[in-house]
């Protein structure tokens, strides 16, 4: 077998290692076990910790650092967004943090995944200016499940991205209203 042959051997050999490794992880998703209940990386795992352990799925699970971490942003944001007054108008507080998580969710959708279960359509039903405040959080949160949502980290990625877009435009129009 010549040098050119065996290196093509060698890197579909990888390949079908890696995806391998991926099919494994993918199926540890959202199960219990040695593993991150939300990614299944195997390294450093406690509770997660963050404020909202029942609606966001970790109470009682083993997660990595990085999820904790992630969690406890979009907690945060949860929080904030359940505590601001319903209120119809634009400038509302509520209706923009629903924004910039249904914004993130929406970035994160997979082009697989039919959209009837994705996080960003189950967000969807909820209305920031007309729900009452315990069924918009029931909904909130029901997303969360419905959808059988695991990718926090990259959730609170988008939020953050999100969150900056609407500072920089904020800057902008009061830029642009001093001159």
């Amino acid at each position: 077998m010549n040098d050119k042959a065996r290196d093509v051997k060698n890197a579909e050999s990888l390949l079908l290692a890696l995806s391998g490794d991926i099919e494994l992880r993918q199926s540890r998703i959202r199960k219990a076990g040695s593993w991150c209940f939300f990614c299944a990386d195997d390294y450093s795992l406690a509770r997660c910790g963050c404020s909202m352990p029942e609606s966001l799925g970790c109470h009682g699970q083993r997660v990595c650092s990085d999820c904790a971490n992630a969690h406890r942003a979009i907690a945060g944001h949860l929080r904030k967004m359940f505590a601001a007054p319903r209120v119809d108008r634009v400038s509302s507080v509520r209706a923009k943090l629903h924004r910039q998580l249904f914004g993130a969710a929406e970035e994160l959708s997979d082009a697989g995944t039919p959209l009837e279960k994705t996080l960003h359509h189950f967000l969807a039903q909820a209305d920031p200016y007309d729900d009452e405040k315990p069924h918009f959080k029931g909904t909130v949160v029901d997303a969360f499940e419905q959808s059988k949502f695991s990718d926090f980290q990259g959730l609170a990625r988008e939020l953050a991205r999100e969150i900056d877009s609407d500072l920089v435009n904020k800057a902008m129009r009061w830029i642009s209203c001093a001159f």
